[in-house]
């Protein structure tokens, strides 16, 4: 018998040798046996996923004669043997990527009227039904609408987005979904151990992550290595045939970066350069690594994390190493470097660029702590004072009230005795001329124009209430502020004088007595009904902004909010 490859041999024949579509293969077996089969079916998904294996095995279950009482074919007739065989006369398999015009289309209509030769119904199967011509598939509509009752079609694609939507209605559709790792690495194991040949478990989840979901892939891909291993399986055969690097190169680099050891990480990433293995898999296969221990970090289990057991612990120790914030960060950094390493003609160069990068990252904690640092080192506020209004009213503060500095408050740190005596000289001559000042005449201070400091405030958070304020009347002496508002006959705006006085009076820490006079003119007043009730909103819309989770997180982490301005 001639040799067959593993991808052949081990195709599925029952409904339950097919690995990962259990929810097609449980639906269409209950159609089989109540006799509820539709016309068309349309059969979706990546490569290798089981697309034409279904379509074979539903054909021998409907015409099996000796169908199972769980709706599997017997595999023994002869109507089982011959689809199996692919020498049937009343199946047809055809290629949609080179039989796609209006004429093969139009055979498929001619022989179809005919009934079928042995079996109960004439299956026509269609794979890569999306590269029909649009002309095609519209001379294929009525016939895939009302076909003969003896005849059914399935329809394979992999690109079902290019199948236009009046063939999709016509259609049955099931969606075969991506095999997960460990059900294409059980599948292999499965194999190999049929087969008596020896293999690492760690082997076969690479092999499944080179397939990429696909179990034809996979099988492929094993074939090639038990070929070249001698009839092992193992990590080395796999580095040497794929490509890939020493998992022990790929987990250094992680561990060097959250350490920070810029040198121990480049010192890997040279070592997979000069090994010959491919730079673009590495950046591939640390960006799979980050994720995982990013799922880990985060999620605290490892429910969604398909990985042998040893790999599985060495995520969890390597998580310990870092925060879920930090984590985060560099997989979305090595996610945009990988782009560039693959597609550049200098992979080394950025991808060892991208290592000491993430070296250089600061951790959560060193945020949190310049942060703190930051908080710390500013000065404490006037009290009374609102903290957006802080720097304005330091501003205004007059030589009387203003809180005088002595030098001997200054903190310095001292390293020598000579630098010491110098220090200690220089605070003698300080209140030497502190004393000379006190003695002499005090001088005039100097008014301060308390009003239009106070409009000034707005100028960034509120333009509109800033341009109203300075276009007021006013007048103000040492001792008060008055400001006329021009109103109309069925307007006060009482409230947002109150709210003006209020204020003011924080503003000035009560320095000035401020008041608001009305006039009342049947013209345009300054402020309107509706701009009363926008001043009235934004007031209320920053209320609520200084109360969002957000910002009420960044205060959390050390941060400080200096304003809340609405645009």
């Amino acid at each position: 018998m001639a040799y067959q490859v593993v991808a052949r041999k081990w195709r599925p024949q029952r409904f339950d040798e097919v690995v990962g579509q259990d929810h097609v293969t449980s639906t269409l077996k209950y159609a089989i046996l109540n006799k509820r089969t539709a016309p068309v079916y349309l059969f979706t998904g990546i490569r290798g996923t089981g697309k034409t294996t279904l379509a074979r095995i539903m054909v021998k279950a409907l015409n099996c004669t000796d169908l199972q009482p769980d709706g599997e074919p017997c595999n023994k007739c002869e109507c089982c043997r011959e689809i199996a065989e692919g020498r049937s006369p009343d199946v047809v398999e055809i290629d949609g990527a080179s039989n796609n015009s209006v004429d093969d289309v139009r055979d498929i209509k001619e022989n179809i009227s005919y009934s079928p030769l042995k079996s109960k119904f004439k299956v026509y199967i269609i794979d890569e039904v999306h590269m029909l011509s649009k002309s095609a598939f519209n001379a294929l509509l009525k016939t895939l609408e009302e076909p003969p009752a003896h005849s059914i079609f399935i329809l394979a694609t992999t690109d079902p987005q290019k199948i236009p939507t009046t063939v999709l209605s016509r259609c049955q559709r099931y969606d075969l979904k991506r095999l997960s790792l460990d059900d294409v690495a059980k599948q292999l194991a499965k194999i190999l151990d049929a087969e008596q040949r020896q293999y690492d478990m760690d082997a076969l989840y690479a092999i499944a992550r080179e397939g990429e979901g696909s179990m034809r892939d996979s099988q492929t891909i094993l074939e090639q290595l038990v070929t070249f291993g001698g009839g092992k399986v193992t990590e080395n055969e796999i580095s040497m045939i794929l490509g890939t690097s020493d998992k022990k190169q790929l987990r250094g680099i992680i561990e060097s970066v959250v350490k920070h050891d810029s040198a121990a990480a480049v010192s890997f990433a040279r070592d997979i350069y000069k090994s010959g293995k491919s730079v673009e898999k590495a950046a591939r296969d640390i960006l799979s690594l980050l994720h995982n221990i990013l799922l880990y970090s985060e999620l605290g289990n490892s429910t969604f994390i398909e990985a042998p057991a040893e790999e599985l612990e060495w995520i969890k120790r390597c998580s310990d190493l870092a925060n879920p914030p930090d984590w985060t960060r560099l997989f979305r950094f090595w996610n945009g470097e990988y782009d560039g390493i693959k597609n550049s003609d200098f992979s080394l160069m950025l991808f060892e660029v991208a290592v000491i990068t993430a070296c250089s990252f600061p951790t959560m904690n060193d945020f949190r702590s310049f942060a703190k640092n930051i908080v710390s080192a500013v000065p404490a506020a006037p009290q009374n004072v609102p903290l957006t209004e802080k720097k304005t009213a330091e501003s205004l503060e007059t030589p009387q009230n203003k809180p005088q500095i002595r030098p001997e408050t200054v903190e310095v740190q001292v390293k020598t005795g000579e630098k010491t005596e110098k220090r200690l000289e220089n605070v003698k001559a300080a209140d030497e001329i502190a004393e000379k000042e006190a003695a002499a005449p005090a001088e005039e201070p100097v008014r301060q124009d308390y009003w239009r400091d106070f409009a000034e405030t707005f100028k960034e958070k509120d333009l509109f209430l800033y341009g109203r304020l300075m276009s007021l009347p006013y007048h103000e002496d040492e001792k008060s502020v008055s400001v006329t508002i021009t109103t109309t006959l069925d307007s006060d705006g009482e409230t947002f004088a109150e709210r003006l006085k209020s204020q003011f009076a924080a503003f000035s820490g009560g320095r000035k007595e401020f008041t608001v006079n009305f006039e009342k003119e049947a013209g345009k007043s300054i402020f309107t009904e509706d701009e009363f009730r926008h001043i009235e909103e934004l007031e209320q819309r920053r209320k609520e902004m200084a109360e969002s989770k957000a910002v009420k997180a960044a205060l959390e982490i050390g941060f400080e909010i200096k304003g809340v301005f609405v645009e």
